[in-house]
């Protein structure tokens, strides 16, 4: 039951800003954004005035991470993933897909509610296809442990399925770095040496990026 109620307060966390209420930083929309979107094989991705190549950009990427994601899973994602695309870290700031307020060090957001990936392009192609690839996993892992969406985890029961923040965010790090890295490797020898590396359960933060 406890964890059930942990579950359902993390998902309170991701519902649309229309859905909940919020308090101390508020969301200030600036721009009305006219979306369209383009489809790929597994995705549908969003994307307003000016962001057509972004989109195609993030389409071609994603469904070369996908390959890599199925195969590191061994599984199929059964339904199409719909990706939201911000051209600045400033309007990605503005979504309205989660209530929370978005940090400056948020790169990107997979929502649980409907499994949609938001990521902004912050002016690197290279960070942004590591985001891409980052935020996919999350989404694919929703899609294996919850079946998609919120509404399927209450039908199947399997809001009892928890797993720890070091195993998400370190599956989605390793999975979108292509393995073990040398930053990776740098920072844990280095935790490691100062003796700061106390156990799994300890792992949270930046350390679950880089210890799980």
């Amino acid at each position: 039951m406890k964890s059930k109620f942990i579950f359902l307060i993390a998902l309170l966390m991701t519902l649309p800003a229309t859905m909940s209420a919020q308090f101390g930083k508020n969301k200030v929309q600036y721009q009305d954004f006219k979306w369209q979107y383009i489809e790929s094989k597994h995705f549908d991705i969003y994307f307003y005035e000016g962001g057509k190549y972004l989109a195609e950009f993030a389409a071609i990427e994603a469904e070369r991470a996908l390959i890599s994601i199925e195969r590191t899973l061994n599984y199929k994602l059964p339904k199409r993933v719909s990706i939201i695309v911000y051209q600045t870290h400033n309007e990605f700031q503005q979504t309205n897909v989660i209530a929370q307020f978005m940090p400056e060090g948020v790169g990107g957001v997979t929502e649980l509610y409907k499994n949609r990936v938001v990521v902004p392009f912050q002016g690197n192609y290279s960070q942004f296809r590591h985001v891409i690839h980052h935020e996919l996993v999350h989404s694919v892992l929703n899609n294996l442990f919850y079946g998609g969406t919120v509404q399927t985890a209450i039908g199947s029961g399997s809001l009892d399925i928890q797993f720890p923040l070091w195993m998400n965010e370190g599956l989605s790090e390793y999975e979108s770095n292509n393995g073990y890295n040398t930053l990776t490797d740098m920072f844990m020898r280095d935790v490691s040496l100062s003796e700061n590396l106390k156990g799994l359960k300890n792992l949270n933060g930046y350390y679950a990026y880089r210890g799980g």
